[in-house]
């Protein structure tokens, strides 16, 4: 299978404009991606992962987490899990409490990943 054309959301509203954007990704398929699993089995870390070398981050998004991570005094890789646990709760605990759904899309297809 060969690899997805992908190019970042600034690059391609910057290129089509919302209008063009809009249309160019109307009719695509959608394929709809659901995790489950045991607490701590790296399912929001996972999604992070999925956005961020997808490049289908923002990039306030991206900046946010290179702030939180600071903030935290951390070393090390950035915790992409907390691209998708929002809540105060989620983050203080490391856990998912409620379900997170992101959204992007590639050249070919849209996807919808759901974090449970």
């Amino acid at each position: 299978m060969p690899a997805a054309n992908v190019t970042s959301l600034n690059e391609q509203l910057n290129t089509l404009g919302i209008r063009g954007y809009l249309q160019q990704h109307q009719d695509k398929g959608l394929l709809r991606v659901l995790t489950c699993g045991s607490v701590d089995d790296g399912k929001s870390t996972l999604i992070g992962r999925l956005l961020h070398d997808s490049q289908q981050l923002y990039d306030d998004q991206l900046d946010a987490l290179k702030r939180d991570h600071k903030g935290r005094n951390s070393e090390g890789e950035l915790e992409l899990a907390m691209l998708v646990d929002g809540l105060q709760a989620e983050r203080e605990q490391g856990i998912t409490i409620d379900v997170a759904y992101r959204y992007f899309s590639t050249t070919e297809r849209k996807f919808i990943l759901a974090d449970t």
